[in-house]
């Protein structure tokens, strides 16, 4: 499954379906919004929740930060691909041993991917050759997977065809940059047994061009994954005659799986776009493809997919790859937030000791993080976590909207000094599986500062351990 923003609610989702392969976007401007400060808080989320529903987990990294690039621009490569280079290795490095492969890019045949200007396979393939080689410093056994191109007969300075875009890749030694092929395979209204060749070549099936460039160019012996593969019941109007119904979206699903495991041994994954949870209504270019309708009910799409027999397609990777041992976690002391990832919420921007506001917003009031518990009824629990400047009694936690005794965070000094808390937490707050902590900081009281102003506070280093 592909998930889109792969918290607790999601990846449960996916482990409820039978599915062990998620795939999720590590937004480079998310993570890196400022030159030199990263922000690990929502791909550790990511990770530690993959790990304790033992899901493997493939990421894709692109979308860069204004600050990597002079132009404005959606999706674009960055003035200097080292920048990059440095980000990529920096993910590789934290998450060593916990990311099965990283997608380099997405559907970079396109403009509007590309920082509008024309498609340049050569170029790309400059960033994926830089990509490898900071992968495979930073975790060799880690897979490197090129991006899923965007399947378009196209040849513009907008969009290139996905086959001519390939080939150019491949004259320019691009397959001594990845381990796997990535692709995107999109139904375009046509069942998934539509021939091949058929309506201009847009349907599945296409992705046997690719697979006949790779043998073409020596490379048969590599795998191909379809990292998106979908069909839409809600198109955008211009596409109208893409769309299927509910009941054809779960159908062409099933299908498509049915003839990738008795035809296509070449082909070792494939990923549904998408998992549609937490979308709204608004999002219908997204949602139509969602297996999980914007309501968070499940499509039929999602009880088909839970239904189908899993082994066989899904097994190849995880079983030829890396054996069929599942990596396990230990949950002995959940963590909700690193030892290096501060959170400051409050109004104000300061100075070092000080980092840029929560999610970059201001105000930012309120912080809710993930954490996981097995048999949370096996003994007390304490929390920890360290503070720095609670200045005021308007500050608290939660644990699963529970609050803590004491109700407010003690009040300390303006040293700017870290000071390590310590909550009791009772047994009925904790659930299995997954919970939530969540900081709010109230506002100050006159006249202290400025009145209905907010309180300034940053944390970091939130544990649980039992007592």
């Amino acid at each position: 499954m592909h998930t889109l923003r792969g918290d607790g609610r999601e990846l449960a989702l996916v482990d409820e379906s039978g599915f062990d392969w998620v795939v999720q976007v590590f937004s480079w401007r998310e993570i890196a919004r400022w030159r030199g400060l990263y922000n690990w808080e929502q791909p550790d989320s990511v990770v530690r929740g993959a790990e304790y529903l033992e899901l493997n987990l493939v990421v894709r990294l692109d979308q860069h930060p204004d600050w990597a690039r002079s132009q404005p621009a959606e999706n674009a490569p960055p003035d200097d691909l080292n920048d990059f280079g440095d980000f990529v290795y920096a993910v590789a490095s934290r998450y060593k041993g916990q990311i099965k492969g990283y997608i380099i890019w997405n559907e970079p045949n396109l403009a509007a991917e590309w920082g509008g200007d024309e498609p340049d396979p050569e170029s790309y393939v400059e960033m994926l050759r830089l990509a490898y080689a900071r992968i495979k410093e930073a975790d060799p056994n880690a897979l490197v997977v090129s991006a899923g191109l965007a399947p378009t007969n196209d040849q513009t300075t907008l969009a290139v065809d996905d086959r001519l875009y390939l080939e150019r890749m491949y004259e320019a030694a691009a397959s001594e940059y990845f381990d796997v092929l990535g692709a995107h395979a999109y139904g375009f209204g046509h069942p998934p047994d539509d021939p091949h060749g058929a309506h201009q070549s847009l349907n599945v099936a296409r992705v046997q061009d690719l697979r006949e460039i790779m043998v073409a160019h020596g490379d048969g012996e590599k795998p191909v994954w379809i990292t998106e593969l979908g069909w839409t019941t809600s198109p955008a109007q211009q596409d109208a005659w893409q769309r299927v119904s509910p009941e054809q979206q779960a159908e062409y699903l099933v299908e498509a799986f049915r003839i990738a495991r008795q035809e296509w041994s070449w082909l070792q994954l494939i990923a549904v776009w998408n998992l549609g949870c937490g979308l709204s209504a608004d999002d219908d270019d997204i949602a139509g493809y969602g297996v999980i309708d914007p309501s968070g009910e499940p499509r039929p799409a999602y009880r088909a997919l839970s239904a189908l027999p899993k082994g066989g397609l899904l097994a190849r990777v995880r079983d030829t790859l890396w054996g069929k041992q599942r990596l396990t976690t230990s949950s002995e002391r959940p963590r909700a937030l690193a030892e290096d990832v501060i959170v400051h919420l409050g109004d104000n921007h300061w100075p070092t000791p000080w980092v840029p506001l929560y999610q970059g917003q201001l105000p930012s009031p309120v912080w809710t993080g993930e954490f996981y518990v097995r048999d949370p009824e096996q003994g007390a629990w304490m929390l920890h976590m360290e503070v720095m400047q609670n200045n005021e009694r308007t500050n608290y936690l939660l644990v699963n909207g529970h609050p803590l005794d004491p109700p407010y965070l003690p009040v300390e000094d303006y040293s700017r000094s870290w000071v390590t808390l310590n909550y009791q937490v009772p047994t009925d707050c904790l659930r299995p599986g997954l919970n939530e902590i969540t900081v709010v900081v109230g506002k100050e009281i006159p006249p202290r500062q400025r009145p209905g102003t907010y309180e300034d506070l940053q944390f970091r280093n939130i544990s649980f351990e039992r007592s």
